[in-house]
């Protein structure tokens, strides 16, 4: 009796489960664990699973890198959803530790010198739109609902500051070991930093009225 075949659903559903598990992996112990063997073993299945859905290593990690950014577009909700609580500084740090904690990330260099990878990465992108550009769209949205509640001048260029802000942290994500990365309290820092410039202006104390 032949063994029954696999359909487009059954496929598309294990090649989702093998991600996610390569997303644990890739998190708790960096990206060089990520290998077709160890993928097995962290998913409980047969060694020779992964090949038969991914053509190999190189279609594993595009696929994740894609999965993470499928992932940060739902992220845009959540952020903007803080818009009021918390302070600017804070939140925008949230999103930054969020983002450079992503598996993604610790693949990046490996995407970045691998000129194959890399190919079939900024394909996917431009097919799908799921990209480092979203980055951008998701602080700006933030940026927005922050002025909507009051929190940010009337005068700030809500979408000129996601912009800097998205390549900073982009900056982050591709520079690799030759700028070192900031500490999560020197990040947060910055980013408070950034925060008190956009907030409104406190009217000066009527000095006259204080010493009546």
């Amino acid at each position: 009796m032949s063994p029954a075949r696999r359909t487009p659903e059954t496929t598309a559903g294990m090649r989702a489960s093998l991600i996610a598990h390569a997303q644990r992996l890739v998190a708790r112990e960096g990206a060089s664990a990520l290998t077709m063997r160890a993928l097995a073993a962290e998913a409980g299945c047969a060694v020779g699973l992964p090949y038969k859905v991914f053509a190999d290593r190189r279609d594993l990690v595009a696929e994740l890198v894609h999965a993470e950014f499928v992932e940060m577009q739902s992220v845009v909700d959540e952020l903007v959803a803080r818009a009021g609580t918390g302070t600017i500084g804070g939140n925008l740090a949230w999103f930054a530790d969020l983002l450079l904690a992503s598996p993604a990330v610790a693949v990046a260099q490996e995407v970045f010198t691998d000129e194959q990878l890399m190919k079939t990465v900024t394909t996917r992108i431009h097919e799908t739109g799921a990209g480092p550009a979203t980055f951008e769209t998701i602080l700006t949205s933030y940026l927005e609902a922050e002025k909507r509640v009051g929190r940010i001048d009337d005068d700030v260029n809500e979408a000129a500051f996601g912009f800097l802000l998205a390549g900073a942290i982009h900056n982050l994500i591709v520079s690799g070991p030759g700028y070192p990365r900031p500490t999560k309290r020197q990040l947060r820092q910055v980013l408070t930093a950034i925060a008190a410039r956009l907030t409104p202006t406190q009217p000066p104390e009527d000095n006259d009225a204080t010493t009546r």
